[in-house]
């Protein structure tokens, strides 16, 4: 329905004006929004230490055929039966699917543009995983996106020698 030209929509759903109205409200606040990311120094990932996968995301808007007031809008969501203005929000996750774990998430408001870091703690086992990185909206179903976010786990540097030296000393 958001891709059809409105000649078409209004002869497949064939609603009256004012309900007409409102699914184009709809459709015209529905968001379409880009995200890319990047694993910040990939090849120096090794066990135990911090990762930050830096997130954009960006709307996909046409500014110049957007009033003041439209731009300020961006983000309110089409909610007539909410009792207030809801704006939307997104939430972005990184998780491995494959062992059930979320690695880290945040909440965040996008107007036009958001970049978000995501910091967590490597795996304690070196090797190579596959993470899943997910964008979800909290008021709008079906434009969820979800990326594979490859990671190279290399075994860090071990302190546990002296540690257990230190520990059997003490018995």
């Amino acid at each position: 329905i958001l891709t059809l030209d409105d000649e078409v929509r209004s002869d497949l759903l064939r609603l009256p004006d004012d309900k007409m109205a409102d699914v184009a409200v709809f459709c015209n606040n529905y968001p379409n929004v880009e995200v890319s990311f990047e694993v910040q120094d990939p090849e120096d990932v090794t066990s135990g230490d911090p990762i930050q996968i830096v997130v954009n995301l960006e709307r996909e808007i046409d500014e110049e055929e957007m009033t003041d007031e439209e731009l300020a809008d961006l983000g309110k969501v089409s909610a007539p039966l909410f009792p207030q203005e809801k704006k939307e929000a997104w939430w972005v996750v990184v998780g491995d699917t494959s062992s059930n774990t979320l690695h880290a998430l945040k909440r965040v408001n996008l107007a036009q543009k958001q970049k978000v870091v995501l910091e967590f703690l490597a795996p304690e086992e070196a090797g190579d995983y596959n993470l899943t990185l997910f964008c979800m909206s909290d008021s709008y179903m079906g434009c969820d996106q979800e990326y594979s976010v490859p990671v190279s786990v290399a075994v860090g540097d071990e302190d546990d020698g002296n540690d257990q030296d230190s520990d059997d000393s003490e018995e």
